[in-house]
């Protein structure tokens, strides 16, 4: 169980010695449970390139003491749902610097943690509120960071889009966990902002994969998006516009609604005399069950209805009942009675919200963040650097948390949750029970 002694530091040649035959600088051989790699010249040539360009400090925001974090707040966000996400994220830092729940604090379950020094590290939190227009969001974050250097955000919360805070970090190499937001940056090669999903455009994919894989081929003979004026319906029709190109099909008809202008009964009449559709996708938020519930009497109505579960929010049990069996909802959640209860853990993180909103699902994502965090925070140890917690994220298990079905990873995957279901309202399981939601596909994954 004792120490091996001290070795001499590795330099290239000792290092690539050590790779292949498992000899160390000291002439000690490793144990034989370390692998052997017959690496050519080239490849260990870039590896100790690699190697050397890795930085002996530690990142900005971080040092012997603490690591120090900020959040993001946009000034159109309530009161009530900023809250919803600061408290959860204060109580956890409390509780993690008072080390009262030694269990809890992952950190002390790492060597360095063992030993009371080295891994742990009280932790602390800015937060960064803007304000006024997206285009000047970066100098507001940039003063931020230049005041008070942080190690990563996490959260983080906006109902615009996310794109400028997301840009802001790719530039700066600033690592993002997680923010509250249904309209990510959409980007196969940005690497420090993990998303919990893409969104609406991921709800707008799944809609155009289940049409496509109808029993009857005339159900996507001819297609209309209607879509409600803003960034929300504009993902939706653009996730549902891309994955049907992708699957050979013709473009769909397209309804783009002015702003301020919604889809009224009288108007929808005329637009099915004039397309006659076989299918509706219907992206709008307000008036949508009245339109349903009228929809049921037309007899040149289309065949599905697709609307979506997010822009519904709290109005989506309240679908008529004459209108469920024609329509079908874009939901990227778990199904309601398989909901993954929250753990001991979250009570005392929880308290002090004022009014939780379970549709809004903020302090349930913020609770799965900071589970994610824990988990980062063991597997860093002392080795508190961007990149590697980047990587690190990247080589998580898959978790079993509130609000998504499966939340996975892997190198370089910065959407956590890339499944969707399509749903149904059906009876409530029994006389006087309320409506259910109920899966008419399987958890499709993009």
């Amino acid at each position: 169980m004792a120490s091996p002694p001290a070795r001499p530091p590795y330099d290239d040649s000792t290092l690539a010695k050590v790779l292949r035959t498992g000899i160390d600088p000291s002439g000690r051989q490793l144990n034989q449970a370390m692998p052997r790699y017959d690496l050519s010249d080239g490849n260990m040539a870039i590896l100790t390139h690699y190697l050397w360009s890795l930085s002996a400090d530690l990142s900005p925001g971080v040092d012997n003491a603490g690591i120090r974090f900020a959040t993001v707040v946009t000034d159109e966000v309530s009161t009530e749902d900023q809250e919803a996400m600061l408290v959860p994220l204060k109580n956890y830092i409390e509780r993690h610097n008072s080390r009262a729940h030694i269990m809890d604090t992952k950190m002390y379950g790492s060597i360095g943690g063992k030993e009371m020094s080295g891994s742990f590290r009280s932790l602390y939190l800015d937060v960064w509120r803007l304000k006024g227009a997206p285009d000047t969001w970066k100098a507001q974050l940039e003063a931020y960071l230049a005041k008070s250097p942080v190690f990563a955000l996490l959260g983080g919360i906006s109902t615009r889009e996310w794109k400028p805070i997301h840009d802001f970090c790719e530039s700066n190499r600033l690592p993002c966990l997680f923010p509250i937001t249904d309209l990510p940056a959409l980007s196969e090669t940005g690497w420090y902002t993990q998303y919990f999903s893409k969104g609406y455009y991921q709800e707008g994919e799944t809609a155009a994969r289940f049409l496509a894989d109808q029993d009857h081929p005339t159900a996507t003979e001819r297609v209309l998006q209607v879509i409600q004026a803003g960034p929300e319906a504009r993902e939706l029709a653009a996730g549902f516009r891309e994955t049907w190109k992708e699957l050979g099909k013709e473009p769909p008809k397209e309804i783009q609604l002015k702003p301020g202008e919604l889809l009224t009964t009288d108007s929808v009449r005329k637009v099915l005399q004039q397309e006659r559709p076989t299918a509706l996708v219907l992206w709008q938020g307000n008036g949508v069950s009245e339109i349903l519930g009228n929809l049921e009497l037309q007899a040149d109505r289309p065949g599905g209805v697709i609307v979506s579960s997010r822009l519904l929010g709290s109005k989506l049990m309240t679908l008529p009942e004459r209108a469920w069996p024609f329509t079908w909802i874009t939901y990227p959640y778990r199904e309601p009675l398989e909901e993954v209860k929250i753990s001991r853990l979250a009570v005392p993180l929880m308290k002090g919200i004022p009014r939780p909103k379970p549709e809004s699902r903020i302090s349930t994502r913020t609770y799965s963040m900071l589970m994610i965090l824990q988990a980062l925070l063991l597997e860093m140890d002392r080795n508190i650097y961007r990149d590697n917690l980047m990587d690190r994220i990247g080589m998580l298990r898959d978790y079993a948390l509130p609000d998504y079905l499966r939340f996975s990873f892997g190198a370089g995957q910065r959407y956590a949750s890339r499944g969707c279901y399509i749903m149904q309202v059906l009876p409530g399981s029994e006389p006087g029970k309320e409506p259910r939601l109920w899966p008419s596909s399987e958890w499709v994954i993009h």
